[in-house]
């Protein structure tokens, strides 16, 4: 890796995996990667919202790894909520191990057209990034960090900067893009074992 790769990089990347389109996007605050995957309608999530629950064997979780899979927020709230395990009621923002979690939803990523697909995506900007924009951010961090009680700051401190963080560049947004169409072309035969499908497109549009 150069030492700025984000100097030398693209802003946007299309390309194709697993038979589904991909599209990588630049944040242009953070300089940050952001991926996006598409499904077509006849998707079982398609048109649904990153909370929307699912209900997946146990086995689709085998294996996942939570340390960059999950968004830490999610599964808090996941927790809270009363599930006593990942497959009880998970939402689309846990049901699939990409960088962070799935945390966008919508019918079209930046910068490009609706085309009828539906997008799931996710972005680089978590604790343990590196944010190239991220001066402000770190700031805003390390507020939140000092509005908390005194018993929590320590450890929030070693959790959000405890590590030097890492530059997700463009070589490993590909990857993650490309595992999550795979995710969503497998998770179709596994909702139809359960019997289980969402709505055709909820938007009314």
């Amino acid at each position: 890796m150069t030492e700025r790769p984000w100097e030398t990089e693209p802003d946007s990347l299309d390309f194709e995996a697993e038979g589904l389109p991909c599209a990588m996007r630049r944040n242009p605050r953070w300089r940050t990667w952001c991926g996006y995957v598409g499904v077509d309608r006849e998707h079982p999530l398609y048109g649904l919202p990153t909370n929307h629950l699912l209900k997946l064997p146990s086995s689709w979780f085998v294996g996942r790894r939570l340390d960059q899979g999950y968004g830490p927020m999610d599964l808090f709230i996941h927790a809270m909520s009363g599930a006593t395990s990942m497959a009880d009621s998970c939402p689309i923002c846990l049901a699939f191990e990409v960088h962070g979690g799935v945390n966008f939803a919508e019918d079209n990523p930046p910068g490009r057209e609706p085309d009828g697909r539906w997008w799931f995506g996710f972005d680089c900007g978590h604790a343990g990034d590196y944010v190239p924009g991220g001066e402000m951010l770190d700031e805003m961090k390390r507020q939140m960090i000092d509005s908390m009680p005194d018993e929590a700051r320590n450890t929030m401190r070693k959790i959000v900067f405890g590590e030097a963080a890492i530059y997700r560049d463009q070589q490993y947004v590909v990857g993650e893009c490309q595992s999550l169409a795979a995710q969503l072309n497998a998770v179709v035969g596994v909702l139809a074992r359960e019997k289980v499908s969402g709505s055709p497109d909820h938007r009314g549009d």
